[in-house]
């Protein structure tokens, strides 16, 4: 499978809810607040979010935010049938490119606590498991991993 990553147009909203609905530990979000993604700048919180497009359908995707020098990594997800092809270290890795670009000095996250193969990618990538919030997920009910890491200037995180 080809693919590329960019960042999100509205035209990818739609892709991204049907995305999200098929990954039940993709955060659930509704349309405002991917279109808040899209206007990059919402007051002191700055969004970028990005799609990975595989023959014209969206395959994937990431959102950061950045507050303070810190980028969370707010949502990911990857289809099913396009797992394990690299995309979600693409997708974190234009979240971790803007967010340098744009000042930030550390990455963090939260993740299901039962999402091992997520769990997995961030700690490749250097996050390292920080707490955890108890009930942070809904539907199903679950706790969360906090996970971060610092980054650095040379393009990779610390």
């Amino acid at each position: 499978m080809s693919w590329v990553i960019r960042r999100m147009a509205a035209a990818d909203i739609d892709a991204v809810l049907a995305l999200e609905q098929k990954t039940p530990e993709a955060p659930h979000w509704n349309r405002l607040e991917y279109e808040r993604c899209l206007a990059s700048d919402f007051g002191s919180v700055v969004r970028a979010a990005f799609v990975a497009n595989a023959n014209g359908e969206v395959v994937g995707f990431s959102v950061g935010k950045l507050v303070a020098g810190v980028c969370e990594l707010e949502s990911m997800a990857v289809a099913g049938e396009a797992r394990g092809q690299g995309i979600g270290a693409a997708l974190i890795t234009a979240v971790t490119d803007w967010a340098r670009a744009n000042g930030a000095n550390r990455i963090e996250l939260e993740v299901r606590a039962s999402n091992a193969r997520a769990i997995r990618l961030y700690e490749r990538f250097g996050l390292c498991r920080e707490g955890s919030r108890t009930g942070y997920y809904h539907s199903p009910d679950e706790d969360a991993v906090l996970m971060g890491a610092p980054l650095w200037s040379g393009g990779k995180l610390a």
